[in-house]
This record gives structure tokens, C-alpha cells and sequence, in this order.
């Protein structure tokens, strides 16, 4: 089901927005920063801070993950069924390779493993106008450099900066 270019993507950008429903009904959308391939039919990213994204996936398994590449603007929707890993077979591997890729230790709650069932392309209207990926991903490039540059300005001068 996976093939090399949702692979790509997804290691290329290891954000994705994971939605699930709560147990009344409501959408509940969060990012994940430990998306990673399992293999050709399942992801898997670390519960380290997402106790709604737990107990939602608790009550219904279904989940859809959009990983999107902000140059490309392109990506992938992955729809499918979560179960949820604590001190297995499957914690063990995901929490050992997540030390070793990422340098640090997380506590991770659960490891959250999807198999997926349906993946959907996420493009763009952008390239109603813009033909190439390659020009797409230089235009971005350049307005990512001022945007970049205009939110390190505001960061400067906020007192909402975490970590300091």
C-alpha cells in the first residue's frame, strides 16, 4: 500500500496531523512529531504528550494522519485502524529506534500503530498555476525564507516562547 514516494514524504517531514473522534462525537486534531513507516501497510508515531488522541482512539480506533511537504505542497491522507502499544514487542522497537534516529529519550505512553486501509493523495490547487514540483518547491522556498525571518522577529519580542 505504501509506496516510495508516500515513504519519502513521510520521512522527509516527520510532522503529521492526527485526527480522531472523542467518545460524544467531536474532532479532535493534534500533531504528532514522531510519524514514522512500520512497514508497506502500517505508521506508527509515539504517544509522549496526546492523552484526548489515547482515550479517543480507546473508544474508536479510526484515525486519519495528513502528513503534507510545505515545499511540495503535497502529501498524503492516511486512514485506518490505531491500536495502541504499551511495553511489548512493538514499544520496544519503536522507543529503541526513536532513541537511536532522534538522539533523546522521550516518555513515550503508548506507541500508536495504524494499519492503514486507505491513503488519498493531498495536492495542492497551486498547481492549477504552477506545472512543475520543482518550481512549486523553489517559489516556497523562497517565501519560507521571509516567513521564516518574520516569525524569528516575532519570537524575539514574545514573551509566549516556551522553554526559556
Amino acid at each position: 500500500m505504501l509506496d516510495s514516494d508516500m515513504k519519502a514524504v513521510i520521512a522527509g517531514q516527520r510532522l503529521c496531523f492526527a485526527a480522531t473522534v472523542s467518545a460524544d462525537g467531536r474532532p479532535n486534531l493534534s500533531p504528532k512529531g514522531t510519524i514514522r513507516v512500520w512497514d508497506d501497510h502500517h505508521l506508527f508515531f509515539c504517544d509522549i504528550a496526546s492523552p484526548q488522541t489515547r482515550r479517543n482512539l480507546e473508544h474508536n480506533p479510526w484515525i486519519e494522519l495528513n502528513v503534507v511537504d510545505g515545499l511540495s505542497r503535497r502529501g498524503y491522507r492516511f486512514l485506518g485502524k490505531a491500536t495502541l502499544h504499551r511495553d511489548d514487542e512493538v514499544y520496544q522497537r519503536v522507543t529503541a529506534r526513536i532513541r537511536e534516529e532522534e538522539g533523546v529519550e522521550y516518555l513515550v505512553e503508548a506507541v500508536v500503530l495504524i494499519r492503514l486501509e486507505r491513503v488519498l493523495p493531498v495536492i495542492s490547487p497551486g498547481y492549477q498555476h504552477i506545472a512543475e514540483e520543482s518550481e512549486m518547491r523553489e517559489l516556497w522556498k523562497a517565501k519560507r525564507t521571509r516567513l521564516d525571518q518574520e516569525f524569528d522577529e516575532h519570537v524575539a519580542k514574545s514573551s509566549r516562547v516556551r522553554g526559556t
